[in-house]
């Protein structure tokens, strides 16, 4: 077993997600290792697209929704470019 240190914050983060599940940091871990995909069942590799495909699906003059609306009208809010 390969054992690995955690930075103090992100032991107590992950400590208290398994708590919140009733579950030790070590059975929690054990858990989500155990619900991995098998080797040799691996899902099949997703398709790929690139910008060309991806902006041939997009309709241009489709109208916008009330939350794209609301999204777009809001004010910046960090760094964006605008």
């Amino acid at each position: 077993m390969t054992m690995i240190q955690l930075p103090d914050e992100q032991a107590a983060a992950l400590t208290a997600r398994a708590a919140a599940q009733g579950l030790t940091l070590e059975d929690w871990l054990g858990k989500l290792a155990a619900t991995e995909t098998p080797a040799g069942h691996a899902r099949p590799r997703e398709r790929r697209y690139n910008l060309d495909e991806l902006m041939a699906q997009c309709d241009p003059n489709a109208p916008l929704s009330a939350e794209d609306r609301t999204w777009l009208d809001a004010p910046a809010a960090g760094r964006e470019a605008l």
